[in-house]
This record gives structure tokens, sequence and C-alpha cells, in this order.
């Protein structure tokens, strides 16, 4: 490896420690207690939680049904159509989203843009990120030898039991990092919640925005330490989850299963 490799190497990892570092810096200062206690930040966490999750999770099942209809049935004509949302910037896809929504149709009112329980925003999220999780997937069962399922086939094995002994195993890896990947992406994005979103509670992209930008810089600490909490906890869930899977994974690597 040259030496140009090298220090564009330490740059890049050296990136996330620089994050960290401001974050730390900007959020000196701020009253932990008072943070725990403020009504906005305590609502934006919860609604946080339920957009990030609800569209994650299903963002994993729906991408991994796509990938696994490639695979088994040879249904290719999901790459076309699957590769049209991957085209469109999050802006543009919660401005079409808006726009669909916006009279309440197709749905005649049942669900509208900027209502409470954020159903369009979750929306727009699966939408967009379905087809990342399927190209994800897709590598994967691109490389899994497909002896696999022959043999579950010839044990006679219900399809479930198919799908949970020859290929979840080898998806365990790509749907744990498409996981955090989605959530870490999800929870402090700006674009969609401020456009699909309402006013109370407001995502923690969008209230954080709000707090750094008043003018009177009254808030400016505790969004930078929300930021700087959320991080670490996202990198402590990402090491805990790998350190309980990573026998699993390197079994899996090896190809030996027991």
């Amino acid at each position: 490896m040259s030496r140009v490799n090298v220090f564009v190497s330490l740059i890049v990892a050296s990136l996330p420690i620089t994050a960290i570092l401001f974050l730390f810096r900007g959020a000196v200062g701020t009253d932990i207690v008072a943070l725990a206690q403020d009504e906005a930040w305590c609502a934006s966490l919860g609604v946080t939680l339920y957009v990030t999750l609800v569209s994650t999770f299903f963002s994993l099942v729906l991408g991994t049904l796509a990938a696994r209809a490639v695979y088994v049935t040879g249904q290719t004509w999901l790459l076309t159509w699957l590769k049209w949302p991957l085209f469109v910037p999050h802006i543009a896809g919660a401005y079409l989203f808006y726009l669909l929504f916006a009279g309440g149709f197709p749905f005649y009112g049942l669900i509208e843009s900027n209502e409470r329980h954020h159903l369009v925003v979750i929306l727009t999220y699966i939408w967009k990120e379905v087809p990342f999780v399927f190209l994800m997937v897709l590598g994967t069962y691109a490389q899994l030898n497909a002896g696999y399922r022959d043999m579950a086939k010839t044990l006679q094995l219900s399809r479930w039991r198919q799908f949970a002994v020859a290929e979840w195993p080898f998806l365990m890896k790509p749907l744990l990092d498409s996981f955090w990947i989605l959530v870490a992406f999800v929870s402090f994005a700006y674009e969609v919640p401020a456009l699909l979103g309402v006013t109370f509670p407001k995502l923690f992209g969008v209230l954080a925005y709000d707090r750094l930008t008043t003018g009177l810089f009254l808030d400016e600490s505790e969004a930078y330490a929300v930021a700087l909490i959320w991080t670490l906890f996202l990198f402590v869930g990402v090491l805990i989850s790998y350190a309980l899977t990573a026998r699993h994974r390197r079994r899996i690597e090896r190809g030996v299963r027991r």
C-alpha cells in the first residue's frame, strides 16, 4: 500500500473521532438533568424511536422478500422497479409523497400529510430504504450455496423451515448491517420529517435543527448533547449486537454450521 493510500485511510478513519470531539465540545455546559426533563426532547425521543423502528422493520422485511423473490423465483422485473427510488433524493421523495397525500388521495382522508401518527413519513422512508436493503441482501443471495436449500427440500421441511435453516443464518450479517445503517440515518434525518411531520412532537433531526437555528443560541448545547448521547448509544448498540453474533458470523464465514 502506497503512502498516499495510507494517508487517505488515516484521514477517513479519523473523521468519526473528529465528529465525536466536535459534538463533545459543543455539548460542554449542558445540564443533563434539565435535558432529561425537557418535554420537547422526551416527546422527540418517543416519536423518533417509533418512526425509526417501524420504518426500519418494514424496510428490512420487504427488502428481504424482494431479494428472495429475485433469487428463488427469478422475478427480475423487481430489479427495474426498485432502481427508481435510488435515483430520487430524500427531499424529492418527501415532496412527491406530500403531493400524493396532501389532499387525502388516494385514501380519501384516511391518511394525509402532516398527520400526528407520521404514517406518511414512515411510508416515504420505506419507499426509499427498501431498495437499499434489497441490494444488501441480494449480494448475499448471489453467493449463497444452493445446496443448502436443496438439502432442506430433500428433508421435506416446510417453506418457513427451509428459510430458517438454509437462508436466515446467512442473511443475519447483511440485515444487521442494514439495521444499524438505517437506524443511524432515519433517527437524525431532517428533510422528510421536516416536510411531512408535525410541529409537535418533532423527530430528533428537526428539533435539533430548530434549537440550533433559533438565533439566540440558548439551546445550542442541548442539540449537541443529544446528538452526542444518541451517537454513543448507537455505537454501544453496534458493539453489543456484533459481539453477541460474532461466533455465529465466524461460523457462517467459514461455512461451518451446527
